[in-house]
């Protein structure tokens, strides 16, 4: 069956189109972008019929939010992102001709559905990779304990290759070695966790047996031992992890020092897993913003409301005039730290500099050219430029390695607007879309 022309099957396809290009960047998926996409499109007339169906379904939402998981959207940034595509886009292309005040409040149930689904199917996730990591931890020790005495190659293939954090010390506690999971863990770099010396890791947390087995260990009066313990990372939060402690000896049973094998504690996993944590992170960056809004909007009798809507009106109706007619840029050599100076020549129509904002989109090139956890500047307005045409400048900083590439756009701009997505209008270059600026070294 082929969709009719902006029917709603095709605003359902725009939709997930929208939704898949906000999420890509952070997922974790093998599939192209346009493969994503096709993944998401059923979700997509899940939420739509959830939205549209005579009665309130939260199973639907969660089912959704748990979909995202299976779909490797395991960043919490996923989520935050799909939200926000909900919360702009869902009522706007599958909300047909229904009554929208009700039509948002059943979006704003649906949303906190998926992220209760979304956060219980992590949470099951996670629990089982930590099963698995757990054993992978016990059979880790005993391979490496023979991989110590059959070759020091194999030794250093478990030690590098391994995913949870290895140190090694000697019988004083000074740090010959770590991994590169270890480091990731703790954030810091290889130099600065091998200048240290164990016993300087107490935290106000330890447990009273976690210092006594140490010095166990170390007397060679124990061969191992398992404890929940607390490090303090370089920026001062506390890592919680679950640590193992195994003596080493070489070929004569000589004690030579030790290894300890860290992986993340549920303390520390915890927070990322919690549905009342996104709730509130999406309550606080989404939420709190829109009742503020409605607040300003109710004030002078709603009179802030009945001019806010007939702003809206005008850039609805004059937003065909907008275009964005040159692109120009430079600067130095592109290298790290570089400064790229950006002007853009607008067409503004019945618009004036106030009703939009211009922005540019930077960021690193993924495989498939496009953008990749892009950032944001706003550019100024200057009046350089002759009437009828609008000039905005404004400087970005190079600050990423690697094939990078940028664009601009236009959006609607004003202060009582709970998002710029409110009135799902933007214009973009009508020439290529962004331009690649080579490799950042």
């Amino acid at each position: 069956m082929t969709a009719e022309p902006d029917g709603p099957e095709d605003r359902l396809r725009r939709f997930a189109t929208i939704w898949s290009r906000a999420v890509f960047p952070v997922t974790s998926t093998s599939l192209t972008r346009l493969e994503f996409e096709v993944q998401l499109l059923p979700l997509a007339r899940r939420l739509s019929d959830a939205l549209l169906a005579r009665s309130f379904e939260g199973a639907e939402g969660q089912a959704v939010g748990a979909a995202l998981v299976d779909a490797h959207c395991t960043d919490p940034e996923a989520l935050s992102r799909t939200l926000d595509c909900v919360d702009a886009y869902l009522v706007l292309y599958c909300g047909e001709d229904g009554p929208q005040e009700a039509l948002r409040t059943r979006s704003a149930r649906l949303q906190h559905a998926m992220a209760a689904g979304f956060a219980q199917a992590l949470r099951e996730r996670t629990l089982a990779e930590q099963e698995a990591i757990s054993r992978a931890a016990l059979n880790a020790r005993s391979l490496v304990a023979e991989a110590l005495h059959a070759s020091e190659a194999r030794f250093r293939a478990v030690f590098e290759g391994a995913a949870i954090g290895i140190g090694i010390a000697d019988l004083e506690g000074n740090i010959l070695q770590v991994n590169g999971a270890l480091l990731r863990m703790f954030g810091g770099s290889e130099q600065s966790m091998r200048g240290r010396r164990v016993p300087e890791w107490t935290h106000p947390d330890d447990a009273p047996q976690v210092w006594p087995l140490y010095e166990e260990l170390v007397r060679g009066e124990r061969e191992h031992y398992h404890v929940e313990k607390a490090f303090y990372r370089p920026d001062g939060t506390a890592l919680w992890t679950n640590l193992t402690v195994s003596l080493l000896r070489d070929a004569d049973g000589v004690p030579q020092g030790w290894v300890e094998m860290l992986r993340h504690g549920l303390r520390s996993l915890g927070p990322l897993v919690q549905a009342d944590r996104m709730v509130g992170d999406y309550v606080t960056r989404l939420y709190a913003p829109a009742a503020r809004a409605s607040r300003a909007l109710a004030a002078d009798d709603n009179g802030t409301a009945r001019r806010l809507a007939a702003w809206k009106a005008r850039v609805r109706q004059a937003w065909s005039g907008v275009r964005i007619e040159h692109v120009e840029a430079d600067g130095a050599e592109p290298s790290l730290g570089a400064v790229l100076d950006v002007r853009v020549t607008t067409s503004l129509g019945h618009l004036s500099a106030e009703d939009v904002c211009v922005e540019v989109v930077y960021g690193r090139l993924g495989d498939d050219d496009e953008l990749v956890e892009p950032s944001y500047v706003t550019l100024a307005a200057d009046d350089s430029a002759q009437a009828p045409h609008t000039r905005f400048s404004g400087s970005v900083e190079l600050g990423q390695p690697g094939p990078f590439g940028y664009t601009v756009r236009v959006l609607p701009s004003h202060p009582l607007l709970a998002s710029r997505a409110d009135l799902g209008l933007v214009a973009y270059p009508e020439g290529p879309a962004g331009m690649s600026t080579g490799d950042l070294r």
